[in-house]
């Protein structure tokens, strides 16, 4: 039977899917990316927002059309949002043949055993079964999964349980695994990443994973996202610092710089904190990146509250910044507090938050003017005009990227896939524009 997967939400469910579709190849299907011929059409669903729930649901009825109009004899839906509200999908979304939450995953073999009449027992999702979907020489690794922080607002403990670290041992030998493939680029991911270790080995681990990864042959950028501030300790910067594998990219969401707000969202940083490890980690690794995210209209969010925001980017000049207005999401305390901000002021408020990064970043941009870096070639765009990059600057998916013009000279040294030194020329206000370094 052919089986196309589709993948909704974060770089955690990519790697969720790789693993079901390296389930069913082990299984003799066939993976297919043309859903008029797929005889099994899976979503792996996100269930995090309205916004990615509301695209899941979408995204459900528009694959229940190639039961008319294609081969799809079997719509199965899994991922967060299946674990959510299977029941409700089940009774509302009669399309629907089977759904598997993400707490599930575990018994897929027996599920699925139940569900197709066949023999799929003692066969469970591997890390090191993977098909990877990204682009190579990209992968993601995930460390742990679950979170136990309970943000106000924030339904992933509901969704995907207690925090989970893996074995360093598993995590090792997967990228080794991926490495001897080609891989060459490692994301390390996982709800928060910086509490590594802590639950299956009594201290934070980051820092000496790592370490490990970098000595495997044939790994040769580690990127890690996701990471908490009040978790970064000395050792781990130190890392960063000496390790030269290690992109000095930090990804720190922060949420909030007023202490009002992030004592009600149940943040474990303070403004003082934030401040001060921003300050350590520009001042010991330099080249830093750093890159965060915002929450705007959180209940009980004044205009003072969210001047003190404003004023908060403009002094610590992120060079990468996301932003998303608050979210109700159910059984989160959040959903019940009183002083919920009207939809039109949390909008307006993220256009302002928005406004100021343009020109933060573009004022970042410009200072890269005239400067080397490696990149890593991705692809071309679809105008056949540019090699699309990036260098350890730019985070897969999330950030600008590195465009060098294809000609004569470039055509001969860029190789997609491969790595390649570049000058940057020009900019604009999230993207860099090289050629290619002469030899």
């Amino acid at each position: 039977m052919n089986i196309a997967v589709i993948t909704l939400g974060c770089t955690k469910n990519q790697v969720d899917s790789e693993m079901l579709l390296g389930f069913f190849k082990k299984r003799n299907f066939n993976i297919t990316t043309d859903l008029q011929i797929a005889d099994i059409i899976l979503v792996n669903t996100c269930g995090f927002i309205e916004s990615a729930k509301q695209e899941a649901i979408n995204t459900i009825l528009d694959m229940a059309d190639f039961k008319q109009t294609g081969n799809c004899k079997y719509l199965i839906v899994t991922g967060c949002l299946a674990k959510r509200y299977k029941q409700d999908i089940l009774k509302y979304m009669p399309e629907v043949d089977l759904v598997i939450g993400v707490d599930e995953y575990p018994q897929i073999d027996v599920i699925l055993s139940n569900f197709f009449n066949k023999n799929f027992f003692n066969h469970k999702l591997s890390f090191n079964d993977r098909i990877i979907s990204s682009n190579f020489p990209l992968a993601y690794i995930r460390i742990s999964d679950g979170c136990d922080n309970k943000c106000s607002y924030c339904a992933i403990p509901l969704i995907r349980g207690s925090f989970k670290s893996r074995k360093m041992e598993d995590i090792l030998d997967e990228v080794e695994n991926l490495a001897s493939q080609g891989i060459k680029e490692f994301c390390i991911i996982s709800q928060d990443t910086t509490k590594y270790g802590l639950d299956i080995y009594g201290k934070l681990k980051l820092a000496e994973l790592l370490n490990k990864i970098s000595k495997i042959e044939g790994v040769k950028w580690i990127r890690v996202l996701y990471m908490y501030l009040y978790e970064i300790t000395d050792e781990l910067i130190d890392e960063f610092k000496n390790n030269d594998k290690l992109c000095k990219y930090f990804d720190i969401p922060i949420q909030h710089l007023n202490d009002k707000m992030l004592k009600n969202m149940n943040r474990y940083d303070n403004k003082k904190l934030i401040y001060d490890n921003i300050e350590k980690i520009r001042k010991n690794v330099p080249g830093a990146i750093l890159r965060t995210t915002l929450i705007t209209g959180f209940p009980g969010e004044t205009e003072k509250d969210f001047e003190e925001l404003k004023s908060g980017i403009y002094e610590l000049k992120f060079d990468r910044l996301g932003a998303f207005t608050f979210s109700k999401e159910e059984d989160t305390k959040a959903y019940s507090m009183k002083n919920q901000i009207p939809e039109y002021i949390k909008t307006r408020r993220l256009k302002e938050i928005f406004d100021i990064q343009k020109h933060i970043s573009e004022e970042s941009n410009k200072q890269k003017v005239g400067k080397k870096y490696e990149v890593i070639v991705e692809g071309v765009t679809e105008d056949e005009k540019y090699f699309i990059c990036r260098s350890y600057m730019h985070a897969p998916d999330v950030d600008g990227r590195v465009y060098v013009k294809i000609d004569e000279t470039s055509s001969k040294k860029v190789i997609v896939g491969e790595f390649c030194k570049v000058k940057i020329i020009d900019y604009n206000e999230y993207d860099l524009f090289a050629k290619v370094e002469e030899e």
